[in-house]
């Protein structure tokens, strides 16, 4: 397997990124710290949040990035050009999965950094708390092939949802790309790019809606260990 560094600066190679909590700690728990880290995510792709966030102006541009409307302005100071295209994400209890491109060389570690760090600095601050937050830094593992593709995108929209929620959660969750990629939702997390990418290589019928999604976690239970193995899905 190539060493992070090598893997971390193929521009334009999907990747699979995980990052989970100290010691199984449930940091997104609650919905406040659910939706600081929605904003964590699209804050790091462009820049850095402004200082002085209350309560309020998170759940208002959280909703706002989720449900594609309009962003509320003043809440980041934008610096550059996206550093990732998001096209997968979803949000466990102590950890999260996200399926992700390269806008540039070096664009991975400097967006994880900016993410991982500014929710810490956030949470700790907020539970009056110390030390790492994050196990680790964090685990990527590179998209080389349409099978694996299809595999990262079920675990993550749909495996990892039913996993927490149970089945009939899935498109009522927020905090994961399920209703953008199999529903009508248009987050702004997720660029046009990263979608029509993922219909042009899988395929329209792949995002069809259907009422049981089970069929498609199937595959996991037939040859999980071998999947979670090579694609860092745990």
């Amino acid at each position: 397997m190539p060493k992070r560094k090598e893997i971390l600066t193929e521009k334009i190679r999907p990747y699979h990124i995980s990052g989970k909590a100290m010691e199984g700690k449930e940091i997104f728990g609650k919905e406040e710290d659910r939706a600081r880290f929605v904003f964590q995510m699209y804050a790091a792709n462009v820049g850095r949040p402004v200082i002085n966030l209350y309560r309020k102006n998170i759940f208002e541009i959280s909703n706002a990035l989720l449900q594609g409307g309009e962003i509320p302005k003043g809440f980041v100071v934008a610096e550059h050009d996206p550093l990732v295209h998001l096209f997968s994400f979803a949000l466990g209890k102590e950890r999260y999965h996200l399926g992700l491109v390269p806008a540039k060389k070096e664009g991975i570690p400097l967006y994880m950094q900016k993410l991982n760090l500014g929710f810490a600095k956030y949470y700790n601050l907020k539970n009056k708390r110390t030390g790492t937050l994050f196990e680790g830094r964090f685990k990527a593992a590179p998209i080389i092939n349409p099978k694996q593709l299809e595999s990262i995108v079920k675990y993550i929209n749909i495996k990892r949802v039913m996993d927490i929620l149970g089945t009939e959660a899935l498109s009522g969750y927020p905090y994961s790309s399920f209703p953008d990629l199999f529903g009508n939702r248009v987050s702004h997390l997720l660029s046009k790019e990263g979608r029509g990418n993922l219909v042009k290589i899988l395929g329209e019928d792949f995002f069809a809606t259907r009422e049981d999604y089970r069929d498609y976690i199937e595959e996991f239970s037939n040859k999980g260990e071998t999947l979670r193995r090579n694609l860092f899905l745990d």
